[in-house]
């Protein structure tokens, strides 16, 4: 089982792990690292630190950042996984006031974004066609089919 986060020890551990003294980067200093990959600066108390240059950081990045952020907080091998594997799009606990009804809804949504990807785009456009005609001979799916479009300025 794995132990309850507290927020003020790891700001706590945050604060010990922040550097005491500055460097300030020229952008002379900056086109240097981008170039050399790796420069040695010194702080403002005159002892010598070196930077490396490890590549811009882009959103495909984050996953790795982000772990390395969490086991310099504290954060065992065994949480970070259990963090990192769950779906963000799940809601938080507590917070899940969805009926039965619209949870059946999404899971058919997501067994139709599943059989998608093994269709090609015109019978996905038939697929499509088919499934509207079925849920608008509903008087609550047109309505919510005229709010839709009239959203949308159609």
């Amino acid at each position: 089982m794995a132990k309850e986060f507290n927020i003020k020890d790891w700001q706590d551990k945050q604060k010990r792990l922040l550097p005491e003294h500055t460097v300030n980067f020229s952008k002379k200093d900056m086109a240097d690292l981008h170039k050399k990959g790796k420069i040695k600066k010194k702080d403002d108390t005159g002892k010598e630190h070196t930077y490396v240059y490890k590549g811009d950081l882009k959103e495909q990045g984050f996953d790795s950042r982000f772990k390395d952020a969490m086991g310099g907080a504290g954060f065992s091998d065994e949480e970070q996984d259990d963090i990192m594997s769950r779906d963000i799009g799940s809601p938080f606990p507590g917070t899940d006031d969805v009926s039965p009804f619209a949870a059946k809804a999404r899971d058919y949504i997501e067994t139709f974004r599943k059989e998608y990807r093994d269709m090609s785009d015109d019978g996905i456009d038939e697929f499509s066609v088919e499934i509207i005609n079925h849920l608008l001979d509903n008087t609550a799916a047109q309505a919510a089919a005229k709010m839709y479009f009239a959203k949308k300025g159609i």
